[in-house]
């Protein structure tokens, strides 16, 4: 499995408007409009085992993510990840079947179980459900030139998320393989523009999951919300 390392920070209000109006006066942002459909077992066997299986619809694109032994320490995430975009039609049919079978789903994605250790989990009769989802506006800024300290090409993501209950979340992302030593520069950067903002301390699903926004689980398939998504 690939190992995502990423930088996390969280900001208020104020802060992300005065970062989004910087880094759109230096270069345009790619806009994606995301809708994030949480999936697992009906006894929550994926979550138990520190796993997250989602679906995520961007515009017309479906993507599957399968994250495992996700941990955020001092603002940067460190997470096992595979994931592809559902290219194909059948592909695409298949993930939005209603019902969807735990068993089908899992002979999808049996090389991605067994790399992150839950080969044991394939064979079982169960459903997939859908826990819930969250909707999140992402700008992505691509900086040839870096930012002050750190002259190299940087991918910057500003994210607002949506939970239910219209909670929000306002967070820079940066995924770098040397994201230790790029956060205090990151950091420096973003006092020197006033913006204030704190460290991480878990995932966008782990705050899903605190805010209770999981919903009663029912039979997965993607939602006619998604398909127009």
């Amino acid at each position: 499995m690939a190992t995502e390392i990423e930088i996390k920070r969280l900001l208020d209000a104020d802060g992300f408007a005065r970062l989004r109006a910087h880094l759109d006066g230096l270069v345009p942002a790619q806009c994606q409009q995301q809708v994030n459909h949480y999936l697992d077992l009906p006894d929550a066997a994926l979550r138990q085992a520190g796993a997250m299986l989602r679906l995520r619809a961007v515009g017309e694109r479906l993507v599957l993510t399968l994250k495992a032994r996700a941990s955020v320490t001092h603002g940067v995430l460190h997470a096992q990840e595979l994931e592809r975009a559902l290219a194909t039609d059948e592909e695409r049919a298949f993930w939005q079947r209603r019902p969807l079978r735990w068993q089908d789903a899992a002979a999808r994605i049996a090389d991605w179980l067994h790399a992150a250790g839950l080969g044991a989990l394939a064979g079982r009769d169960s459903p997939l459900l859908e826990v819930g989802n969250s909707a999140n506006m992402r700008r992505i800024y691509r900086i040839a030139t870096g930012i002050p300290g750190w002259p190299q090409p940087l991918t910057l993501e500003l994210d607002h998320t949506r939970y239910p209950g219209d909670v929000d979340r306002l967070e820079l992302e940066c995924e770098h393989a040397d994201a230790v030593a790029l956060a205090p520069v990151l950091d420096a950067w973003l006092a020197a523009l006033g913006v204030a903002a704190t460290q991480a301390t878990e995932t966008k699903y782990a705050q899903f999951l605190r805010l209770g926004a999981a919903a009663p689980l029912a039979e997965a398939g993607l939602p006619a919300a998604v398909q127009g998504a």
